[in-house]
């Protein structure tokens, strides 16, 4: 995914001040990035986890922080729990799921608000998709 990020990069920008693509492990990431993204991540954390991470995520952007997560409503945690029903190798159902109130108070503990809201959803996919900015 990185290589193809770069690749794309340099069509679209001509190879001047190409932006730098990187994979780490989250939790041992350190420097200062103008644009931190975390996709799909914080569904392996549990909530007290996600704020720690999330923390951790602003503290290393200057201008923004995108995050996507699964968003906790009646619905999803309906499907969740239908899910556990049927164990078996796939992680799916040991997901967890984040109210949008918990994410946003958790940016906002570390003095980050949400500017953008999304929803990105398919037919086995959803996911709430953020934009916050330093208060």
């Amino acid at each position: 995914m990185v290589a193809e990020a770069e690749m794309k990069a340099k069509q679209q920008l001509g190879g001047e001040n190409l932006p730098r693509f990187e994979v780490n492990d989250l939790e041992s990431l350190s420097g200062k990035y103008n644009t931190v993204v975390c996709l799909d991540v914080l569904i392996h954390y549990p909530q007290n986890k996600a704020d720690g991470m999330i923390a951790h995520l602003a503290s290393l952007a200057e201008k923004r922080v995108i995050l996507s997560f699964a968003p906790k409503t009646f619905y999803y945690d309906i499907l969740k729990r239908i899910g556990e029903l049927f164990p078996g190798p796939s992680k799916a159902t040991r997901a967890y799921l984040h109210a949008e109130a918990d994410v946003e108070r958790a940016l906002g503990k570390v003095g980050w608000k949400i500017s953008k809201r999304g929803l990105i959803t398919t037919q086995f996919y959803f996911s709430r998709l953020i934009e916050a900015v330093p208060m």
